[in-house]
């Protein structure tokens, strides 16, 4: 009878922190420089072939968002943490891991939304709102060829209010 009263307080446990667990993992790693086509920006395989998640802690999660609004794809963050200014500078012209339920979902460049830099790599646009930051994830940076994507993931973790932080 202990063994299965301790069972079962263990599964709680790990349940109550698997909830608690940040949903969205959104990694800024490798700057890309001045001259590169941010190729690098592709994820490295696994030996098993599978593209692998950086072992480091994330630099934002769903709980870094103040608002989302999924009809522009637009995810603003939480301006005490990510000051429009010094943030911008440090997330831009960046490689970009976004991984959901631990789960890669995309990998690419993160750059300036004003920046002329063309790609054909997923990219996270910086856009400087109203003295925070708002977050735009397209196929591409090339002008009108590019569009939203994983909008429907985004929202189904961003468009729960009890997931954004004000």
């Amino acid at each position: 009878m202990k063994t299965a009263t301790l069972l079962f307080l263990l599964s709680l446990s790990f349940a109550s922190s698997a909830a608690d667990a940040p949903r969205l993992a959104l990694w800024i790693i490798d700057s890309i420089g001045v001259l590169s086509s941010a190729t690098q920006c592709n994820l490295q395989m696994t030996p098993t072939g599978a593209p692998g998640l950086p072992a480091t802690e994330p630099t934002l999660t769903e709980n870094d968002v103040t608002a989302w609004d999924a009809g522009k794809g637009r995810w603003t963050l939480n301006s005490a943490r990510f000051s429009y200014t010094d943030a911008a500078q440090k997330l831009q012209d960046r490689c970009f891991v976004l991984a959901i339920d631990g789960k890669l979902v995309s990998s690419g460049v993160v750059l300036s939304a004003h920046s002329a830099r063309l790609t054909r790599l997923p990219t996270l646009s910086v856009y400087n709102h109203k003295h925070s930051l708002d977050l735009r994830l397209t196929s591409s940076n090339g002008g009108s060829h590019s569009s939203l994507i994983h909008v429907d993931v985004l929202n189904d973790v961003l468009g729960r209010p009890s997931n954004l932080k004000k």
